[in-house]
């Protein structure tokens, strides 16, 4: 798992070799890990930590080492979509404030992370055996049904997001379920023009001081230790 240390022991890895430990981590797995079982990567790290960057520098090292049976899965893809939140008790809450723990479907999430798990890694592609998992259109600002798929000769998985390290029900079932724990740390961003997200600058500053940064917050104050640290 990627995320924030609990204890001082937690090792701390520089950017400038971040990518090349994460490999080397990867590849012990695949030379350890039973070939037919799925390796779950749980990256986990703050709004703005660069959770998106780890995983894009990772998947271009491996292929450079020709290793390409790699899938990233982002947790944004299990957000409660705009017409569920319109049906909570309090939906002007709900919209304001997309991305706590609340305005995800953690059950559905850790329940695609279980059959990640529990279907058997093939040698030639069977589709019978594909998972199709949702992502986020962040022009729409709403998840994507079935748009991810991971093939059954997919060996490696890496879910990244902010609570995939989150120490409470249902979410901490995924430090379960991954082979390895890691944490991006990097100082937060405030800007989410950008990224489509808000229209004008100053709406994006005020975004991240009412709802990233206390979100950021409420991660590192209730995070399951990661096995090592990436420094942003």
């Amino acid at each position: 798992m990627l995320g924030m240390p609990s204890t001082s022991n937690t090792p701390i890895v520089h950017p400038k070799i971040a990518n090349e430990v994460l490999q080397d981590r990867i590849t012990l797995l695949r030379e350890t890990v039973n070939p037919d079982e799925r390796i779950i990567i749980a990256l986990a790290g703050v709004p703005g930590s660069g959770k998106s960057t780890v995983t894009a520098k990772l998947l271009a090292g491996l292929a450079r080492e020709g290793i390409d049976d790699v899938a990233v899965v982002p947790m944004d893809g299990f957000h409660h979509s705009k017409a569920t939140l319109a049906t909570f008790p309090d939906p002007v809450e709900a919209f304001r404030r997309r991305g706590k723990p609340f305005t995800f479907d953690a059950a559905a999430f850790i329940q695609a992370v279980v059959k990640l798990r529990a279907v058997r890694v093939a040698k030639a592609d069977d589709p019978s055996l594909a998972i199709w998992l949702p992502s986020f259109d962040h022009a729409i600002q709403d998840p994507v049904p079935r748009d991810i798929c991971i093939p059954s000769t997919v060996r490696v998985v890496v879910i990244e997001g902010n609570y995939t390290l989150f120490n409470h029900s249902p979410w901490c079932a995924m430090a379960e379920l991954a082979h390895e724990k890691s944490l991006a740390k990097q100082r937060l961003p405030k800007r989410h023009v950008t990224a489509g997200i808000e229209a004008t600058l100053e709406a994006g500053e005020k975004r991240a001081e009412e709802n990233d940064l206390p979100n950021g917050d409420l991660i590192m104050s209730s995070l399951i230790g990661p096995d090592m640290v990436l420094e942003g």
